[in-house]
């Protein structure tokens, strides 16, 4: 926090002393012949080492000393090379980049169309300095989010709120880091909700099917099988019932308590093929319930285990053979 702190301070100030610049229309053709100067691209080579070994000083020194419009096209290109070769920023560099941003380019290319006409920069390097701090600020939000997890610090319900936006930014990176946490780091997460008597919040249900994902943790797969059915939950469903271990299948017949997701979770199990003896025993107790026997024998006749549902209708006494006989009918 400081450090932004302070750098908004130091930009502050280069903005203050900074100079109005007018705008110079340039051919395109012109455009073309400096962007491929060999000359150039040797100063630019030049000053991403400077980059790369955060000498912002003698970078700046080096891009003032040159003359426009060469050092209008050496800012562009060497922002291009930063941004493709995926330079990684220091505090330093990062300040430097904001600078650039913060430039009014001085060459504009006039484009014209049926109608209309308009100037655009001709070497918008601001442009390329935006799309490099949104990924630098990504970046340290990561380092951040894996830090302070991995430290046991991360209170989810903490980091987890704020304004919308924000939230959706922090769960999204959540989302996408989990799996690179360590075993230990994921359990410290998880053990936030599974080791409370009661729990009074959790957060969204694509954060928590994810939590489930990677920790493969029952209690948390408990959790998510309580809360309010939506896309992600049935979504968590069809792919369990893809992974098809033991673990899977017995989370999916644990889903199926849910009523709003009962149908979903049967629908799935009577798609295993092939069908364990644990997974038949399950149906068989659903086919012996009035409300469920229907559904289950129409869908397992949909997928032709007609010939089991024959021999259970004619020799199991458990079963609502009525139920069964009609989806056979079907």
């Amino acid at each position: 926090m400081q450090q932004g702190m302070l750098s908004s301070v130091l930009l502050s100030a280069l903005l203050l002393g900074a100079p109005t610049v007018s705008a110079t229309e340039m051919a395109p053709a012109r455009v073309g012949v400096l962007l491929q100067d060999e000359q150039i691209h040797q100063k630019v080579a030049q000053l991403l080492q400077y980059a790369v070994e955060d000498n912002i000083d003698s970078l700046n020194f080096a891009l003032e000393r040159l003359s426009l419009p060469q050092q209008e096209v050496s800012r562009y290109l060497l922002l291009d090379k930063i941004e493709q070769q995926q330079v990684v920023l220091t505090p330093k560099m990062a300040l430097f980049v904001e600078q650039q941003k913060t430039r009014v380019p001085t060459y504009q290319v006039l484009e014209r169309g049926d109608g209309y006409e308009f100037s655009v920069p001709a070497f918008n390097y601001p442009a390329i300095a935006s799309r490099l701090l949104k990924q630098w600020r990504q970046d340290q939000s990561t380092l951040d989010f894996v830090l302070q997890a991995e430290r046991g610090e991360l209170v989810l319900q903490d980091w987890l709120s704020g304004s919308e936006y924000q939230v959706q930014t922090r769960e999204a990176l959540l989302i996408r880091e989990l799996d690179s946490l360590s075993p230990e780091a994921v359990k410290s997460l998880t053990q936030q909700f599974t080791d409370s008597a009661i729990v009074s919040w959790l957060p969204s249900s694509d954060v928590m099917v994810r939590l489930a994902q990677v920790s493969e943790d029952a209690d948390v797969y408990k959790l998510v099988w309580l809360m309010r059915a939506d896309f992600n939950s049935q979504q968590e469903l069809t792919r369990l019932a893809k992974v098809g271990d033991d673990f899977s299948l017995q989370q999916i017949m644990l889903a199926s308590q849910n009523p709003s997701l009962k149908e979903h979770a049967l629908k799935e199990l009577t798609r295993i093929k092939p069908m364990n003896q644990e997974v038949k025993a399950f149906l068989i107790e659903r086919m012996a319930l009035k409300d469920d026997a229907p559904f289950v024998a129409q869908e397992l006749a949909r997928q032709g285990y007609t010939n089991w549902l024959e021999e259970l209708a004619s020799h199991n006494q458990k079963v609502r053979s009525s139920a069964i006989l009609n989806a056979l009918a079907k």
